[in-house]
């Protein structure tokens, strides 16, 4: 009969009456010492001088005083098996399998987004999950879910020999440098899954490999193999010491997760870009920590602060951005990411590295880190109609498939290898993947194989590759936020401003993007930025040729609002008359054609001007060629103006209506150009160019008004001249 030893009841005891007291914070500010007994799986203490001690359990020793269950779910801890599982608000990058030698990466997530595919649906199980990607997700989840474990033994389950990966909360909450990512990666890759937290931590050193042993060896039942003392050899942790007190305590020095626990999974830098010239996010650079905008609470479900919580509201804690000189309507169609994020050199589109698609900040004698998937990045598009365009990371899947109909299966890698995939050996070319093909036909002719890349579905067709637009080979895009840049880095800022997206040959409307994939002689058709951004391509060519003559406009506009507030004074001085009276001895038939041909073209430009002034007003918008017109019209307007007031004033006729009429209407225009011509100085804010479009708004309609007025004084005068005349005789 067994006897429990004094030592083991005394753990139950002590773990038993911490699980049952356990404690919330209290209101006091200082941080909690986290100074514990660990604790292992089956929740009993770790006896670090053991010969062969078991694991640390972080997820059941930070249990004994938090509600370790309540992160279930929680966006860190997804399994895809339940409807209450914290759900992504937006398109999120998902994980790739890669191999690099058959050139494949296919997408895979536990949530439904276009053109991903699950573990399922490729045959993967969820312990093959967990020693893929727990590189780079901390343990939980898919890796100790009961359901998830609930798999038949063998080549795709390996349980009986790991045992579950555990919640390792030191993953993201420890605070000192000793946490070893690397070391957490690499083992995982030798399936010591148990003791993967403790070597990661630098509380033990792990070693063996589980990864050797047999389907059906179990750590649980047989700790050492007696066959094999060499190379077989499980798992073996030794703790150090010095880090346990004589009551066999550990001090765990936790908190909120510092910003280099955060890079460990979620780094991205461009390929190739030196790590001196990688300027970092601003937020991070000013002191702030991820967790300030990423918070969460015991439910580890992460909440993520908008830009428009800081830098909008009023009662937000960040700078309140001026946008001097930026139309409003940037600010309808675009979001602020378009302009502020981005890790690339000048913005510019080029290849980027993550952690989980490629496998960066992993060190270590082997070579981690890989090249595919190809990502690209920044990729702007507008995703959803009436949406803003926003910047998003774009790859192209790549893989070998089965085809069925209008869908296609993809083949695991390691599924593809053994059944003759194995030709390829490194870069892919036409003949490599066409055989590749072959060799799958040849061991099952029942099927139609297939490889999607490159944004194309390809096909052997006699001796020939022959490719196919698929919905299965359509890019992945997912958004993005850092890193962010400060306001003199954003696009748009000087020296370039507009002219940063706004030119003839403009990168931004009318540069092209070309499918990456592994193909190296693969043809592949670009495609057109306004495409995908929803826009017309003629109209952003033509609206950017405009920008070039954008500051000799500006000048005209502003030389001839200048002469319109000087001519408006002079109106009341003798030197208007002296000015008018040599104008009026000019030739009277020249004078009258110049007249007449200045009415018409300005009543015509005034009346398209008010018209689409109006409806762009009640709309809510002015875009497109309506914009590109107004402009026009308001270059016309702003010539005619001035030679009208100079023609229709006469100075030999007395007259203070007639000269008040005329002083209304030159001040009145000179407000409608002042107020058109302004929002495109770099001057004005948001709210300023809001006060001067209703300036501009009502000014023009005040100018219709005078306009009309003057016109009808016009004629009241001639009618009571005409009768005067006949009254004379």
């Amino acid at each position: 009969m067994f006897k429990p030893s004094s030592t083991s009841v005394f753990a139950f005891i002590t773990v038993t009456t911490l699980t049952l007291a356990a404690s919330h914070w209290n209101g006091g500010r200082v941080p909690p010492v986290h100074r514990l007994a660990p604790v292992d799986g089956d929740s009993t203490a770790i006896s670090p001088s053991e010969i062969s001690p078991s694991g640390i359990s972080f997820e059941k020793t930070c249990g004994q005083c938090h509600d370790v269950s309540a992160m279930n779910g929680a966006s860190h801890f997804r399994t895809g098996l339940y409807t209450n599982e914290a759900v992504n608000k937006a398109y999120t990058e998902p994980w790739f399998l890669v191999d690099e030698k058959l050139g494949t990466s296919i997408p895979l997530s536990f949530s439904a987004q276009k053109g991903i595919y699950t573990p399922a649906a490729i045959g993967m199980s969820a312990w093959q999950w967990t020693k893929e990607f727990a590189r780079n997700f901390p343990g939980g989840g898919i890796g100790s879910d009961t359901n998830a474990m609930e798999e038949v033994c063998g080549a795709k389950s390996r349980w009986l020999v790991t045992g579950p990966l555990e919640k390792n909360c030191l993953a993201c909450h420890q605070q000192d440098d000793e946490y070893d990512s690397s070391e957490w990666a690499r083992q995982i890759a030798r399936e010591n899954f148990s003791g993967a937290a403790s070597a990661a931590s630098g509380i033990a050193q792990v070693e063996g490999m589980n990864a050797r042993m047999g389907a059906t060896w179990s750590g649980a039942v047989q700790k050492v193999n007696p066959d094999d003392k060499l190379f077989k050899v499980p798992q073996r942790i030794k703790y150090d010491l010095k880090r346990f007190d004589d009551k066999n305590r550990c001090l765990f020095k936790v908190g909120k997760p510092r910003n280099e626990r955060c890079f460990a999974c979620h780094s991205v830098t461009q390929k190739d870009m030196p790590s001196h010239a990688i300027a970092g996010d601003v937020h991070l650079r000013a002191g702030m920590k991820c967790v300030d905008c990423h918070y969460n609470g015991i439910d580890h479900r992460v909440q993520t602060k908008s830009c428009g919580d800081c830098h909008i509201d009023p009662k937000g804690a960040g700078p309140k951005p001026a946008h001097k000189g930026i139309p409003l309507v940037h600010f309808k169609k675009i979001s602020c990411r378009v302009c502020h994020s981005g890790v690339t050199a000048n913005g510019e589109v080029a290849q980027v590295r993550t952690s989980r698609a490629n496998r960066i900040g992993i060190y270590g004698r082997a070579q981690w880190a890989t090249d595919i998937p190809n990502i690209l990045e920044p990729i702007y598009m507008k995703t959803s109609p009436g949406g803003k365009i926003s910047p998003y990371r774009m790859t192209w899947p790549s893989f070998f498939a089965v085809v069925k109909g209008e869908n296609v299966e993809p083949i695991r890698p390691d599924d593809a290898l053994l059944n003759g995939a194995n030709a390829i050996k490194g870069a892919l070319t036409k003949s490599s993947v066409a055989k590749t093909l072959n060799n799958l036909s040849q061991k099952d002719k029942s099927k139609e194989f297939a490889f999607i890349g490159h944004g194309k579905l390809w096909k052997v067709d006699g001796t020939n590759l022959v490719a196919s637009a698929h919905s299965a080979a359509e890019p992945i895009y997912w958004g993005f936020t850092h890193d962010i840049r400060p306001r003199r880095q954003a696009r748009g800022a000087a020296p370039a401003k507009c002219a940063d997206c706004h030119t003839g040959d403009s990168k931004f409307f009318l540069g092209k993007i070309t499918p990456t994939g592994p193909i190296t002689d693969a043809h592949s058709e670009a495609i057109s930025n306004y495409t995908l951004m929803g826009l017309d391509g003629c109209y952003q060519k033509l609206l950017g040729t405009t920008f070039a003559m954008r500051p000799l406009f500006k000048v005209f506009l502003w030389a001839v609002f200048g002469f319109m507030a000087v001519f408006a004074i002079a109106m009341s001085f003798v030197l208007l008359k002296l000015l008018i009276e040599r104008i009026a001895e000019k030739d009277c038939s020249l004078r009258k054609l110049v007249r007449v041909l200045t009415r018409i073209t300005f009543i015509l430009s005034l009346l398209y001007l008010a018209s689409s002034g109006i409806i762009g007003w009640i709309s809510g918008t002015m875009t497109s060629y309506a914009l590109i017109l107004h402009m026009v019209a308001g270059g016309i307007f702003a010539a005619c103006v001035p030679v009208l007031a100079m023609f229709s004033t006469n100075p030999n006729e007395e007259c203070i209506c007639k000269a008040g009429n005329w002083s209304i209407w030159c001040i009145l225009a000179a407000v409608v150009l002042f107020s058109a011509v302004m929002p495109m100085m770099t001057v004005f804010g948001g709210v300023d160019q809001l006060a001067l479009l209703w300036l501009h708004r009502i000014s023009s309609l005040a100018f219709v008004f005078a306009s009309i007025m003057v016109c009808v004084s016009k004629k009241v005068r001639c009618y009571c001249k005409m009768r005067k005349e006949k009254q004379g005789k």
